[in-house]
């Protein structure tokens, strides 16, 4: 397998790894009084903010990234 190969099947493995985590902190994040709040002011369920939440955090990461590496 040549080294570009290996290296894509890496990122591919910490790439799910990151989608996971991102997908648990979100989980995390939306739980308390304050998003109880937030949620309740808004026509959003809870998946929906879940995963705009997840998208905004991905997109921010992203940019992150690019700017910074």
């Amino acid at each position: 397998m040549s080294k570009t190969k290996e290296f894509d099947r890496l990122a591919e493995n910490a790439a799910g790894q990151v989608i996971q985590e991102i997908y648990n902190i979100c989980d995390w994040t939306l739980s308390g009084d304050e998003i109880d709040e937030l949620l309740g002011s808004t026509p959003l369920s809870y998946n929906e903010a879940h995963s705009y939440l997840v998208s905004l955090t991905a997109a921010k990461v992203a940019e992150y990234l690019l700017k910074n590496h």
